[in-house]
C-alpha cells in the first residue's frame, strides 16, 4: 500500500515539473504572412484628348470628360476571377479558386491575394477575367460562406432576382450633352455567361523567385465609353441589363476589355 501511494506521488510530481516545463518555454511566434502572390489594382480616369494622363478616379466628381458625353460615375461594382500566369513556354499556372470584388464606393486601392504560395519561374503574360465562371455564376449565393466575395452577405446589390446569375461589371451616374442639350441617368449591367470576358495583359519576360510577388494593374475608366468603340449615352443608350443581342452591351463589354492596363511586379525579399 505504501508503495502504491509513493509511486501515485512520483507520477503526480513528474506531471507537475513538466507542466511547469512547458510552460516556461516561450511562445513559437507563427510564421509572417509574406508569400504569395497578390494583384494590386488602381482605378483611374483620362481626363484629356488621347492620349492623356491618367488621374485617380473620383465618384460624384462633375464632369469627366468622353468623347461624346460628360459623365459622372456614382456607383461601380465588379467581379474579378480566372487569374492565371503564362509561363515562358506559353503554359499557364492557374489559381482557379481565387474571386476578387471591388466597390468603388468603399476604397479605390484594392489589394487582393490571388495565391498563398508564391509562383516561381519566367512569365510572359498574365489572365484575368471580368466575371464569373459559368459553374459558379449559377451557383446559389446562400450556398457560399459569409466570407467568400459570392457569398449573400456580399452578393447582395450584385445578384439579379429576375435572372440566374451574378451582375459582373455595374457602373451608374449622371450624363449629359451640349449639343443638343440632353441630360440623364446611365445604368450598365453586365452579366451573364455570354459577358464573361478573360483578358490577357503581356509584359517581358519577368523572373518570379521572392517571397512575396505584387501584380500591378489599373483599370481606366474612360475606356469603358472610348476603348475599341465610342459610346454616346443618349437616352435610348442610357441602359443595359445585358441581354443577349444587347448591342450596347456588347459594345461596353468589349471596351471593358481593354480598359485594364498593366503595370509591372514589385517583389519583396524574405
Amino acid at each position: 500500500m505504501k508503495s502504491y501511494f509513493i509511486f501515485n506521488l512520483q507520477i503526480l510530481g513528474f506531471g507537475i515539473l513538466l507542466t511547469l516545463m512547458l510552460g516556461c518555454q516561450p511562445n513559437s511566434p507563427e510564421p509572417p504572412n509574406n508569400t504569395g502572390l497578390i494583384l494590386e489594382l488602381n482605378h483611374v480616369y483620362e481626363v484629356g484628348l488621347p492620349p492623356a494622363a491618367s488621374v485617380p478616379l473620383v465618384l460624384n466628381q462633375s464632369w469627366l470628360p468622353t468623347a461624346m458625353n460628360q459623365i459622372e460615375i456614382n456607383h461601380c461594382q465588379y467581379y474579378l476571377t480566372g487569374f492565371a500566369l503564362q509561363r515562358s513556354d506559353s503554359t499557364w499556372l492557374e489559381f482557379p479558386d481565387a474571386v476578387a470584388y471591388a466597390d468603388l464606393e468603399r476604397q479605390f486601392q484594392y489589394a487582393w491575394k490571388i495565391s498563398d504560395t508564391a509562383p516561381a519561374g519566367t512569365f510572359i503574360g498574365y489572365r484575368m477575367a471580368v466575371g464569373i465562371d459559368s459553374l459558379r455564376n449559377h451557383s446559389d449565393p446562400a450556398g457560399w460562406p459569409a466570407s467568400n466575395p459570392l457569398s449573400l452577405f456580399n452578393s447582395a446589390h450584385m445578384h439579379w432576382n429576375w435572372n440566374t446569375g451574378y451582375i459582373f461589371f455595374k457602373l451608374e451616374g449622371q450624363y449629359q450633352r451640349v449639343d443638343p442639350p440632353l441630360n440623364g441617368g446611365f445604368s450598365y449591367h453586365l452579366g451573364g455567361d455570354f459577358f464573361y470576358r478573360p483578358i490577357i495583359l503581356r509584359f517581358p519576360p519577368t523572373t518570379l523567385n521572392k517571397v512575396l510577388e505584387t501584380m500591378k494593374v489599373e483599370l481606366r475608366l474612360r475606356q469603358f465609353f472610348d476603348g475599341s468603340h465610342i459610346h454616346w449615352i443618349t437616352d435610348s443608350s442610357s441602359f443595359s441589363h445585358a441581354s443577349l443581342g444587347d448591342r450596347v452591351a456588347e459594345k461596353l463589354a468589349s471596351n471593358l476589355g481593354v480598359a485594364f492596363e498593366w503595370k509591372g511586379i514589385s517583389n519583396t525579399n524574405p
